[in-house]
């Protein structure tokens, strides 16, 4: 039989118009047909209420409840920008069901850990997407925060597990602590607790995960275990399993391999999602979109089932075999052997690669440098004219290296700045900033180009007559702000394993306690 194909009326430019519009026409297919199940079932108010059911599912919080700020990529040629999600698990007992699912009830009054937590990084063009973690036992120093309420503050403490950080506010702090680490913008944030966790896995349809041996994280008083037990080989795990197969430690040796074999199982779910076709097929969505608002704590700005829907539709453009797992690298703690430390110069290079919006894997070009945002830089008032000489301009030391206000303030005098003085102090710092009044635009402009400051140093603050530049450990040396240069590939301690590669056996390690039955 000879297929014909009926051209519409008008001719070519007619054709051209409808093959234009058929993706679009089956963009919208697919959202209708979420409607349409309710609106032929309960009437024309039906396919609103459940959108409104679903909206209402939401808990929505601040995003960030410390002061810390974090820098933006620049948009690239198209105008895209990278998109910056922190994940986190949740071991707040604060319901029923997670008392159900995470045991301990006596502890049921206590704010939760960050047990979980992963930066989840899409490139600006969408062609790739990373997924790093950073082990819940990291000594790390978190910032100031405050409760979602407003009605408590939380000083800053240093050397705290990076798990803590919930605990002090909410997810807004671990937010504000992961942007004091990596110096990066975060867009948002998505938290799910122990029930949520078994409610996505059952959505999903079960995840299949692998060991290399039987499996039994037995359970002991006082020691702990989730008493997942597994055969050798791999299995496909639901509801309460998927929660243990992300709560074993022990069983891997360390929470080093803890973080693994939660990669490993993320892996798995996303290559699930494709292979069903659940991203695509509405009844399907339907039943994660339940699941998901059910299950997740987010942002303000995302707690809306469009919102919801737009960001899944883009991260849906990334290929699988661009969806990167790293985990950041870290070594045994000075101050306590059973905690970790990040490992340095390694990790700072893992932040400059995001902020690069550098590909973690190595199966794509690497993007253009992208150019400074002319956004950051400040805007002087019209006709504003600038003698240098009547600049006052204190300068402080916050580097941790000797001499370095007295040097720059040397510098500045004689570059025609004779108003720079360096009154001491400054404490420590780690971004170089230069604060300036509204008025003080333009003056700000002129110091920023004579030490060659970048337009992210740059800070509007205050009312006072006279600038302030705090020099800081990004500055060690020189009169001149050294030129960063973004990496271009991932420090030798760190591996990215792509979610189509990700599919190994977890190796139970049955050390001490008796893993294996």
């Amino acid at each position: 039989m000879t297929n014909v194909e009926t051209r519409p009326a008008g001719g070519r430019a007619a054709a051209r118009r409808a093959a234009q519009d058929r993706p679009r026409k089956r963009r919208w297919l697919r959202i209708t047909a979420l409607v349409l199940g309710f609106l032929l079932a309960a009437g024309c108010g039906a396919g609103y209420w459940y959108y409104q059911k679903l909206n209402g599912n939401f808990q929505a919080g601040q995003l960030n409840l410390s002061d810390v700020t974090g820098e933006k990529t620049a948009p690239n040629a198209a105008g895209q920008t990278p998109l910056n999600i922190l994940l986190i698990g949740t071991d707040n007992r604060g319901s029923a069901a997670n008392i159900a699912l995470g045991g301990s009830a006596d502890e049921a009054g206590r704010p939760g850990l960050a047990d979980v937590q992963m930066l989840l990084h899409v490139a600006a063009d969408r062609s790739n997407a990373s997924l790093i973690s950073i082990p819940r036992d990291t000594l790390v120093d978190i910032p100031a925060c405050r409760s979602e309420d407003g009605k408590q503050n939380f000083p800053a403490v240093k050397k705290r597990m990076i798990n803590e950080a919930l605990a002090r506010g909410g997810p807004g702090c671990l937010v504000g602590t992961w942007t004091e680490l990596t110096k990066v913008h975060i867009d948002h944030y998505m938290m799910v607790d122990f029930a949520g966790v078994a409610s996505m896995a059952d959505a999903v349809g079960g995840v299949p995960v692998c060991v290399n041996m039987n499996l039994w994280d037995r359970y002991q008083k006082g020691i702990g275990g989730t008493d997942l037990k597994l055969p050798k080989g791999t299995t496909y795990i639901k509801g309460e399993q998927a929660l243990k197969w992300l709560r074993v430690r022990d069983a891997w040796g360390d929470d080093i391999g803890r973080t693994k074999a939660q990669h490993l199982y993320l892996s798995a779910m996303v290559r699930e999602l494709k292979a069903k076709g659940s991203l695509t097929d509405p009844g399907r969505l339907m039943g994660l979109a339940e699941a998901a608002t059910k299950s997740l704590s987010v942002d303000k700005p995302l707690a809306d089932i469009r919102k919801l829907y737009e960001l899944g539709t883009e991260l849906r453009a990334v290929p699988t075999e661009r969806i990167s797992t790293l985990t950041v690298p870290v070594v045994t703690a000075k101050s306590n052997a059973d905690r970790l430390d990040l490992k340095q110069p390694d990790s700072d290079q893992i932040w400059k690669l995001l902020l690069a919006d550098r590909p973690l894997d190595d199966k794509g070009p690497a993007p253009a440098d992208a150019p400074p945002s002319p956004a950051a830089s400040p805007t002087p008032a019209p006709g504003a004219q600038v003698v240098k000489s009547s600049i006052q301009l204190t300068v402080q030391n916050a580097s941790g290296a000797e001499l370095r206000a007295k040097d720059v303030r040397t510098a500045l005098n004689a570059l025609g700045f004779t108003g720079a003085t360096a009154p001491g102090g400054g404490g420590s710092q780690a971004a170089t900033q230069l604060t300036y009044a509204p008025a003080q635009a333009a003056q700000a402009q002129a110091v920023a180009a004579a030490l060659g400051l970048p337009p992210t140093a740059l800070k509007e603050s205050g009312t006072g007559r006279t600038l302030a530049l705090v020099i800081g450990a990004d500055w060690p040396t020189g009169t001149t702000f050294p030129v960063a240069v973004a990496p271009t590939q991932l420090p030798k301690s760190a591996e990215a394993v792509t979610a189509d590669d990700d599919k190994s056996c977890m190796t139970v390690n049955p050390q001490g306690r008796i893993y294996t039955y």
